[in-house]
């Protein structure tokens, strides 16, 4: 009858890739208080017979009834409490100590800590745990299994599925196991599925399933069986049935189903009667989310990789930015090639200037060497060649310098006459009094940056040198004067201007990367399939993984920030509030792009690929390494669509403008980057949900 019953399976087929059937036709019943072995060759579809069972897979074809219902319906004890399950794998987290594997898996299943440390005393005696302070990757496998076994039995459920549980233990151990399991079913009504490499040992089983090839052979008590096939093996009764399989799977006849043994019809079974009591531990959400927090702290806290790449590597990171970025470049070379003078006696000599009041005229002798002696030696070296020629040659042989400057051998009376009277002076004087200068590098910004030191100081030279002469030194400026900016300054620096895009770039790059791997480490451990077992949903996974990361984000934003404004200076016109704001915002919208990646793939490799290949789009379009305005118009509308691009705009402003966080061009960062967050949470919820 259904209340006697706690599984049965009707009918069931499940295929995989190519068609071909991994379970075919499959009928079992599983009374309530018995131990049921199924057994079979490796491949024959145990395993997915069972995660059927427990509602991690789904059969493609007929019906699974579990402790009265179908598996994840209301009626049903699946998921929740009322199943104990340990899968093949290990399946359990490599930074928990056995004691931790029993308070999550028992906090999870609604147990109360004191319960939880009664049924450790218990447990351990029986499974011969380790100590309970040990790590599990510092576990061999059998002391693996032990503590996988003893998660299973935590909570006293009254369904006990294991599968290969007593594989690799001590044979002495596996009669102890043996023992314990045939006590629960007799004195507390347990039901128990096991299966096992170990045939023999399933004669102290009240009921057995031989499993081969996708279908079962029999299913009769180990007695019964024993009796028909006329041995005291099972090894032998089981390839006997083996063999008239493969007689008539040649001769397209079905195997005879002997009364009451093989494959059953369940006329007498009615789900309105099935559903069963329910056991004293209850979990709720709250437990449940409480016990994910526990592990993902766990897994963060006892994983130094981890900690560093989560809290060292953005101080590195801040620090590398501040010291790299932005600073003037030092120690450049250029040749000088002076046939006024040559080198100056070594630089000593600065040259001469007399001015004669009566006559209002000025008198300059080796003019070149002032101009020389104010180049800055820590930023420009200056080495003298007494040719043009050779310096150029040598130059090309060496790369060595930056450039050449030349100054022509009256260089000092063209510059007189200059002042003098530039209406009436040839071409050539004028040509004379050029400081010709010839830049050979192929590094933009170097060239840039050489350009304007030689100008703002050749510059401020020539100023003084009027002035000398009686001239006001406006007459040495060009005809154009840039009034001071009115917002920022005059002479921006180069990682003024990138460091807000850079905060934004660099939170979020990290926050993918810590969290694309989170979901994929639960599924490979296998933790994932068994506390979706007991009752844990994909909803409360990801809350949790979302809180978790939101916290280390938190100190991450916290770090950069204090780095940043407290030891560098970091420059910032407007609201501080406004700026962690946007931050954090972009850390978060980094984290669930990465928890969308960890849930859509399948492996590290497949995860990496997915977040390093969507990080250099994000770096060319966002505007940190050039302003968008120097693109195509079609690059730069998908620029504008990119979580970073909008934001970095915002936070410019907010940074160098001190823009109030009411205007336009600042909530539209925050608008951008809120719906990038909203859109990616929920494609990341629908993911999960449409994989579990």
């Amino acid at each position: 009858m259904a209340g006697q019953n706690a599984v049965i399976v009707k009918n069931a087929k499940k295929t995989y890739g190519g068609g071909v059937y991994i379970l075919n036709g499959v009928n079992l019943t599983v009374p309530k208080g018995c131990i049921y072995s199924l057994l079979g060759a490796s491949g024959c579809g145990k395993t997915t017979l069972l995660s059927c069972v427990v509602g991690v897979r789904k059969l493609d074809y007929g019906d699974i009834w579990v402790l009265g219902g179908q598996p994840g319906t209301e009626d049903s004890g699946i998921p929740g409490p009322r199943i104990g399950y340990m899968p093949q794998d290990v399946s359990l987290v490599d930074e928990f100590s056995v004691i931790d594997a029993l308070v999550f898996f028992g906090t999870i299943s609604g147990m109360e800590k004191f319960e939880i440390e009664e049924r450790y005393v218990e447990l351990k005696d029986l499974l011969q745990l380790p100590p309970r302070d040990r790590l599990v990757k510092n576990m061999s496998g059998g002391q693996q299994r032990r503590v996988s076994f003893a998660a299973a039995l935590l909570q006293r459920p009254e369904l006990l599925i294991l599968d290969e549980p007593t594989v690799g233990l001590d044979p002495v151990l596996r009669d102890n196991i043996w023992n314990h399991l045939t006590q629960i079913t007799k004195e507390e009504g347990v039901t128990v599925i096991i299966t096992t490499h170990y045939i023999e040992e399933a004669k102290q089983s009240d009921k057995i399933g031989l499993l081969r090839n996708g279908q079962l052979l029999a299913e009769s008590s180990p007695n019964e069986l024993l009796e028909r096939f006329q041995t005291d093996s099972l090894e032998e009764a089981f390839l006997t049935l083996s063999q008239q399989q493969a007689e008539d799977s040649q001769g397209n006849n079905l195997i005879p189903n002997p009364p009451g043994e093989i494959n059953p019809i369940y006329n007498s079974y009615d789900v309105s009667n099935g559903k069963t009591k329910q056991r004293m531990h209850q979990s709720n959400w709250k437990t449940r989310i409480r016990a994910l927090l526990y592990k993902n702290a766990l897994q963060f806290l006892r994983h130094p990789g981890g900690f560093l790449f989560s809290i060292v590597l953005p101080v590195l990171e801040m620090m590398l930015f501040f010291y790299t970025v932005g600073p003037d470049p030092k120690n450049l070379m250029i040749y000088v090639v002076n046939e006024e003078t040559g080198a100056c006696n070594s630089q000593k000599y600065l040259g001469n200037i007399t001015y004669y009041n009566e006559e209002q005229t000025c008198k300059f002798t080796d003019l070149s060497c002032r101009f020389i002696a104010n180049i800055d030696d820590n930023i420009l070296e200056t080495k003298f060649y007494d040719n043009y020629e050779k310096a150029k040659e040598k130059l090309k042989h060496n790369h060595d310098a930056v450039g050449i400057m030349y100054f022509q051998r009256n260089f000092s009376l063209g510059m007189e006459q200059k002042l003098e009277n530039m209406l009436t002076i040839s071409d050539d004087v004028i040509s004379a009094s050029i400081i010709d200068v010839e830049l050979h590098i192929p590094d933009r910004e170097i060239i840039l940056f050489v350009k304007q030191h030689l100008y703002k100081m050749l510059m401020k030279e020539l100023e003084k040198i009027v002035q000398e002469c009686g001239i006001s030194k406006k007459y040495a400026n060009i005809p154009i004067k840039f009034e001071d900016p009115i917002y920022g300054k005059m002479e921006m620096e180069y990682g003024q201007y990138v460091t807000p895009v850079f905060l934004l770039t660099m939170l979020f790059i990290l926050a993918t990367s810590i969290s694309s791997s989170a979901i994929i480490v639960d599924r490979h451990s296998g933790i994932w399939d068994r506390i979706l077992v007991q009752g844990v949903t994909t909803a409360e996974i990801l809350i949790t993984h979302l809180i978790t990361q939101a916290i280390i984000i938190v100190f991450q934003v916290t770090l950069a920030l204090y780095i940043g404004f407290e030891q560098y200076d970091m420059y910032c016109e407007g609201s501080k509030i406004g700026v962690t704001a946007m931050i954090m915002l972009e850390g978060i919208c980094g984290m669930v792009y990465g928890l969308l990646i960890s849930v859509s793939c399948t492996s590290h490799s497949l995860a990496n690929y997915a977040s390093t290949g969507t990080f250099y789009p994000l770096l060319v379009l966002c505007g940190l390494m050039w302003p968008i305005e120097g693109m195509p118009k079609f690059l730069q509308w998908l620029s504008l669509t990119m979580p970073i691009t909008v934001p970095g705009k915002s936070l410019r402003e907010i940074m160098q403008k001190g823009t109030d966080l009411d205007e336009p061009e600042v909530y539209s960062g925050f608008l951008v980057v809120t719906v990038w967050i909203f859109a990616l949470a929920f494609i990341c919820l629908l993911q999960l949900r449409y994989k579990s």
